[in-house]
């Protein structure tokens, strides 16, 4: 096409032409930059989700372990049993027993009474 910059062989190249190369250059360049921190972000994403899942396991676990050493401490005390006060204390558990607020089984309500 005529009129263009540099369309003749063995003629330099203008400052535009230049000034374009070096434009279309750091594009690539920041384009591949910019592929290369996504595909770094996407693997630390990855990371984090792996930690999160065993956090979650984690506390899960832990609620499970809560619950059995409710049942441990309950068991002892209504059953005055040694031999599970031993292991919850060779595990470092410690309670209170506290005065439990029982109504008499033949004491009847209000409502009942009506």
């Amino acid at each position: 096409m005529p009129g263009l910059q540099g369309e003749k062989a063995g003629t330099p190249p203008t400052a535009l032409d230049r000034i374009t190369t070096l434009g279309g250059v750091a594009v690539l360049l920041l384009v591949i930059a910019t592929v290369a921190f996504a595909s770094h972000n996407r693997g630390l994403q990855d990371t984090v989700s792996a930690g999160q899942a065993t956090l979650a396991k984690a506390q899960t676990a832990a609620n499970l372990d809560n619950t059995l050493i409710r049942m441990l401490t309950s068991a002892a005390v209504e059953h005055d049993d040694a031999d599970i006060k031993a292991l919850l204390a060779a595990n470092g558990v410690t309670y209170r027993q506290t005065a439990a607020a029982t109504a008499p089984a033949d004491t009847k309500t209000t409502e009942d009474a009506k």
